[in-house]
C-alpha cells in the first residue's frame, strides 16, 4: 500500500513539473507547490502564531524569486534541502522584521 501512495505521489508532482518550468521561470504550478510547502513549514513552526500572514507572504514571495533562479523546478529545489536554506538565508529578514515591529 506505501509503495501505491509513494507511487502515486511521485506522478503527480512528475506530471505537475511537467509544466514546463525552467531556471528563472518556473510554471505557476511550481510556484504554487513551493508556496504551499513553505506556508506548512511555517504554520507548524509558528504555534503561538508570532508571525504575521503578511510576513510570511513575503518571506514566501522572495523565497520562490531566489528558488527559481537557483533551480529547474520544485522537485529540484526540494531535494536539495542544505542548498535551498542557504538560497531563501536572505528572505529570512522579514520574520526577523516581523517580530520587531
Amino acid at each position: 500500500m506505501k509503495k501505491l501512495v509513494l507511487s502515486c505521489v511521485l506522478i503527480s508532482l512528475l506530471s505537475v513539473s511537467c509544466d514546463q518550468s525552467s531556471k528563472g521561470n518556473w510554471s505557476d504550478n511550481d510556484k504554487d507547490l513551493a508556496r504551499k510547502d513553505m506556508m506548512k513549514g511555517l504554520a507548524s513552526g509558528d504555534e503561538d502564531n508570532m508571525f504575521s500572514d503578511k510576513a510570511k507572504n513575503k518571506l514566501c514571495d522572495c523565497a520562490i524569486e531566489k528558488i527559481e533562479k537557483h533551480y529547474d523546478n520544485f522537485i529540484q529545489a526540494n531535494n536539495d534541502k542544505d542548498g535551498l536554506s542557504n538560497v531563501i538565508k536572505p528572505c529570512m529578514k522579514f520574520l526577523l522584521e516581523d517580530l520587531v515591529e
